[in-house]
Order: structure tokens, then C-alpha cells, then sequence
């Protein structure tokens, strides 16, 4: 199929020249959104020109059967900045109603499982689908055909309308990740499910949890009937989960403290796994070996060849540890840990690591693998692994997560057998590295001095002898040695992540650097909106969007609007207030804007401005950067 890439109109107030991603760009101002904008691209999206689909006071959200989660879902989104009550029902629709169309033959041909289509024009917005996970995604679409203001949580003064358009879309590959290491430091529940929210309005369809790791063990196990090496498991989070990367093997301080210490229960990686299910997104968890598996060491003694526990680490240090290969109780350990797991996680795969095993030795290194891949069979799953585990083979359906190498021998090897591959190159993929060498956190290992959003943009996951049937996607690995918390591990991500996941979706040939900047010049405004942090590229043409509702007062003063500025800089702002008087007016941001946080909103104020006498005033607002300028218009009536 030709793919389409089409747009009728574009409206703006001021458009700008695209600069080269490199170089940098210049903030334009309040830019409609519409399919010029998605992200990511979707495979056809054509701009019909019809009047827009208006979202309204009456509107409802059609969903029947099955595509009732989904309505739920949507609704949740859209109340809180829209005000409207939004009913998810099974009436008939009605003009201005949002549609979920579940049924057979309803996605692209050849794409159910998760393909869509989107019509937007002015009787309803109408997303069909053969699954509810291919009506999800297309709720990701229609969110931003909507105004970037539909993402705050609190009700916005504004015109909630979306582009007539005509979208049909699938994905490029089946599994699009991104990877959380909550071992070197902890993210709460609730941070991880924040987390998972944000990324999929990007389709990102994949949560892969880093559990355990050297420097700490982050899930509970609960002590088996059957133990007969009475290990003792609890010491895995009374003891195991104490640890983090705190400092570098030479003392210097990682991250800006000390690492974050927690574990999750069973229960709280339940609630995570369901948090996820209920936004289509499978949970892969890893517990890694031989190497990488200190912590356990530290916890449990038995499982270390003289008995004695291990000192726990708080380096970023790695490759000086191994599980024994030839000792029962290593396997009894491991049955009981993966069989707790592998219960807790509906998803298929289970990682077992397999990476930086440096000290195991390769033949023992090759009995561990022999050894834990039945037990993974038994559990009814498919194993996961880092590239090195390539070296044994592999049953039909492993995974196996390239994330370095000078050669993919071994991968091809297994591919030859049936194995597929996750590609994570650790160059253009690992979001924990450095921006440049400012950036305050991150390391600079993988990428050195140039990581911005077009270095994880610009490269190909099918190469070096493998076909596209035999990648399944690809996974952005978020390492947390110096990340400390939720803001932290957004900064590091955003926009690195969209890159990636537009990897993971749109077909190669349709994937072009300088429309990607484009596209992403209004994601700022949608991410500030949202509570969401990121780094502010310099590459990218930000947009400022405004909000300014409609004034009822013969006196205006106090906050009048506020508006997005990805920009470290004050703005100015100049309001005309209709009656042929002009001010500057004060600006202050809602949120403190830092080196590890974007500007969040910022609010407009006026002193006291009494309008000579009644009637109805149209008011414009400027908002000037120094690169920069948006305007937005307002009434204000202005009674006795």
C-alpha cells in the first residue's frame, strides 16, 4: 500500500522555517493540531478539509461489548479538561458523539490485532477496530487531533475540536518496549503507573520491569512449602532491597543523592501488571543471572558456594558476581523465584537476563542456561534474554534483546531455529545516556556527546543479515544509576522515547528526520499540559499554546490566561484589552523551570482594568520569546 501523507489546511498564527536537527530551532507560535502532527506517524492520514468534529456539552461516547473498557478509558481523559459529562453508552450516535466501532473486518486488512481507523469530521469521531487494543491506540490518535489542553487535569476554558480527517493505521512491529531498571533505584507503584500512562499515547505497547540486579532486589518471593534448602527468601527484600547505585567504583557521587530504596510486594507488581493490562501494555519482568546477581547473594547465603553472604554494593559496579552453575540450590532458588513470577505476570515472556555474565566462565555459563530454560518451558512461557544468551540454543519463539555487539552471529544462529529478535543497540537506544555533556545526569558510555532525539531516530532495527519477520520490535532501556524519581526518569526519556516508538511503528521508508522535528515542535505544549517533564531539545521549533476563557466583569484583574513556552527564558506579554488600551502584564511560571525540569505553565496576570463602560470587549494577547511570538484573542463583557 502507498502511504499518504496529506493535509488540507494548517492554521497558525505564525509559521516558522523548519531548521535541521542539529541546529537550533525557533519556538513558533499556537499551531491547530491535526494529522501533520501525529505522533507517531501513522501508515495513511489524510486531512478531508470537511468542517471539524466538535466535542460538546451533549456528547457522548458510543461503545458497546467489549469496547466498553476502552469508553471508560477515554472518558476518564476527556472529563476532567473539558468539563462535560461524556456518558459511555450504547445508544445509537449522534451527532458530536465519540464512536468505538469493535468488530470484525473493521481494521486495515491484514492488521487486527492491532490496526484502526479514524474518520473525524462534523457528525462524530468514529474509531474502528477488530480489538479493543487496536480502539486504544486509536484514542491515542484522536487525543491529539484534540487540543494539547485536553490533557490537563483540571477544566480548561477552550473549543474542543479535532481535524476532519481520515486515518487508516497499523503498527510496523508487534512489540514496542520501553524498559524501567527499578533496581539501581526504585520507582514507586504509582510512579511506574504515571509512567505507563504517558507512554501510551505514543503506542508504546511494552513495559519491561528490571527487577533485580547487583545492587538490589526489588520483589518480594514468598517463602515456599517446599524448601528444602530452607532458603530464606524474605532476607531478599529485608535485605536484598537496601541497595543502590549511590557512587561510582572511585566514591563520586551518581545522580544528584543517594539512590531511592523500596521493593515492590506481590501485590504492588500485581497492581502494576493490571495497571498495565487495562492500557494494553504487556509487562515483561527480568530477573537476571548467572552475572548481575549480587543482591541475592548478599540475601541469601546459601545460594554462594562457601555459604557466606556477600557485602551488598552501592556502586554502579557490574560483572563481579555469578550465581553457581553446578549447585542444586541455585535451581531450587531459581524454580521458586521464576514459577512466583511467571503466576503474577498474564504476558508470555520471561527475562532471564543472561548478560555480563564475566566471571561465571563459559561453559558454566552455557550449563546455566541449559538448566533455566526448561523451567521457563515448564511455566508455560517464552525466555527472554540479552544477546549473549544467544550462545546455547534456544527453543522456537525465544527472544532475544540485542543491545551490543560487533557481531549478530549468534543471534542469526538462533534466528535460523526460530528464535526473533527485540532490538535495543545500546548507541541509539539506551535513554539513560547523556543529552551532551552539560546534561546533569545520564551516562555517557553508549552516546557519547550528541544523544538527542535524532540519534535514536535516525537508525534501522532491521540489519546485518536479519529480515523483517525476524525483529518483533524494538525497546528503549531506561538504566537508572543516576535517575532518582519519576521527574528524572521523564527528563531522560522525553522526546528520546517518541523517537523510538515512532521506530517501532511507522514503516521504514516513511520515516523522515526533519518531519519527525516538525512533529514534535507541538509535543512540549502537550507533555506541560500534562503534568509531564522533558528536556526541551534546542533542535525542535516548540509551539506556545494559549488558554484565555471568556471574561464576565467590568473589572478585569487577576490571572486572564495561561499558556505553554518550552523555554527557560521569561516571556512577555502584552495584553490590548479591547478598549484601546495596551500594557505589558505580568508573567510567572506555575512550576519552576531548572536544569532537570521544563517550564511548566505559565500564568498572565493584569492589575485592575476598569472598562469605561459597559459592553463587550475582544481582548488579544502576545506572548513574546525572544525568538518568538503567539497571540490569542478573548471577549470580556463587561457588565454594570
Amino acid at each position: 500500500m502507498r502511504r499518504t501523507w496529506r493535509t488540507v489546511v494548517v492554521a497558525a498564527v505564525a509559521l516558522v522555517a523548519m531548521p535541521a536537527a542539529a541546529a537550533p530551532a525557533t519556538p513558533v507560535a499556537s499551531v491547530e493540531p491535526g494529522v501533520q502532527r501525529l505522533l507517531p506517524r501513522p501508515v495513511e492520514a489524510v486531512a478531508t478539509g470537511r468542517a471539524p468534529f466538535a466535542l460538546g456539552e451533549d456528547s457522548h461516547i458510543v461503545a458497546r461489548g467489549a469496547a466498553r473498557q476502552v469508553g471508560d478509558y477515554l472518558g476518564d481523559l476527556l472529563r476532567p479538561a473539558t468539563g462535560y459529562r461524556l456518558p459511555v453508552t450504547a445508544r445509537s450516535p449522534r451527532r458530536g458523539d465519540i464512536v468505538l466501532d469493535l468488530g470484525p473486518g473493521k481494521a486495515p486488512a491484514g492488521h487486527a490485532a492491532e490496526g484502526y481507523r479514524l474518520v473525524t469530521d462534523e457528525r462524530s469521531a468514529t474509531i474502528s477496530a477488530d480489538t479493543p487494543a487496536g480502539l486504544f491506540l486509536g484514542v491515542q490518535t484522536l487525543r491529539q487531533l484534540l487540543p494539547a489542553w485536553a490533557e490537563s487535569r483540571t477544566r480548561v476554558s477552550a473549543v474542543w475540536q479535532a481535524q476532519a480527517a481520515r486515518i487508516s493505521d497499523y503498527p510496523r512491529f508487534a512489540y514496542r518496549g520501553v524498559m524501567l531498571d527499578v533496581a539501581r533505584s526504585y520507582l514507586t507503584v504509582a510512579e511506574i503507573k504515571r509512567y505507563i500512562d504517558t507512554a501510551v499515547l505514543f503506542k508504546v505497547n511494552t513495559l519491561h520491569l528490571h527487577l533485580t540486579d547487583d545492587q538490589a532486589w526489588r520483589i518480594a518471593v514468598t517463602p515456599p512449602r517446599d524448601n528444602p534448602s530452607g532458603l530464606d527468601y524474605d532476607a531478599l527484600t529485608r535485605v536484598g532491597s537496601l541497595g543502590g547505585a549511590d557512587i561510582y567504583a572511585n566514591g563520586n557521587p551518581l545522580g544528584t543523592g543517594p539512590a531511592i530504596r523500596g521493593y515492590y510486594t506481590q501485590r504492588d507488581y500485581a497492581e502494576v501488571v493490571a495497571h498495565a493490562k487495562a492500557r494494553f501494555v504487556t509487562v515483561v519482568p527480568e530477573i537476571d543471572g548467572p552475572g548481575h546477581t549480587n543482591a541475592a547473594l548478599a540475601s541469601i547465603p546459601k545460594l554462594n558456594p562457601d555459604g557466606v553472604a556477600k557485602p551488598m554494593n552501592t556502586t554502579a559496579d557490574v560483572g563481579y558476581s555469578t550465581l553457581d552453575a553446578n549447585s542444586p540450590v541455585t535451581y531450587e532458588f531459581l524454580r521458586t523465584v521464576f514459577s512466583q513470577i511467571a503466576a503474577l505476570t498474564p504476558g508470555p515472556y520471561l527475562h532471564i537476563g543472561g548478560d555480563e555474565a564475566l566471571v561465571t566462565g563459559h561453559d558454566n555459563y552455557l550449563t546455566y542456561l541449559r538448566r533455566l530454560l526448561p523451567e521457563v518451558a515448564r511455566l508455560g512461557k517464552l525466555p527472554m534474554g540479552w544477546n549473549e544468551y544467544a550462545a546455547v540454543d534456544l527453543p522456537p519463539g525465544a527472544v532475544i534483546q540485542f543491545w551490543r555487539g560487533s557481531t549478530l552471529a549468534d543471534v542469526l544462529k538462533q534466528v535460523s531455529r526460530g528464535a526473533k529478535v527485540v532490538m535495543s543497540p545500546a548507541g541509539t537506544t539506551y535513554i539513560d545516556q547523556k543529552y551532551d555533556p552539560s546534561s546533569p545526569i545520564g551516562l555517557s558510555w553508549a552516546c557519547r556527546n550528541a544523544c538527542d532525539f535524532d540519534r535514536y531516530y535516525d537508525w534501522q532495527p532491521v540489519r546485518d543479515g536479519l529480515t523483517e519477520s525476524d525483529v518483533i520490535g524494538v525497546t528503549a532501556p531506561l538504566w537508572s544509576e543516576t535517575v532518582r524519581g519519576l521527574a528524572q526518569a521523564q527528563w531522560l526519556s522525553y522526546p528520546r522515547l517518541v523517537s523510538i516508538a515512532e521506530v517501532g511503528w511507522t514503516p521504514q521508508a516513511d520515516r523522515n528526520l526533519p518531519d519527525f522535528t516538525a512533529r514534535l515542535s507541538s509535543l512540549g505544549s502537550r507533555l506541560t499540559i500534562a503534568g509531564v517533564n522533558f528536556r526541551p531539545s534546542p533542535a525542535v521549533p516548540w509551539t506556545t499554546d494559549i488558554t484565555a476563557p471568556t471574561q464576565h466583569t467590568r473589572t478585569l484583574r487577576g490571572e486572564v490566561a495561561r499558556f505553554t513556552a518550552p523555554s527557560a527564558t521569561t516571556p512577555l506579554a502584552t495584553l490590548t484589552y479591547g478598549d484601546g488600551t495596551t500594557a505589558d502584564v505580568p508573567v510567572t511560571p506555575t512550576t519552576p523551570a531548572g536544569p532537570l525540569a521544563a517550564p511548566g505553565l505559565w500564568k498572565v496576570t493584569t492589575p485592575d482594568h476598569r472598562y469605561p463602560r459597559p459592553g463587550t470587549y475582544k481582548a488579544t494577547l502576545t506572548i513574546t520569546t525572544p525568538t518568538g511570538v503567539a497571540t490569542t484573542h478573548f471577549t470580556i463583557h463587561a457588565h454594570h
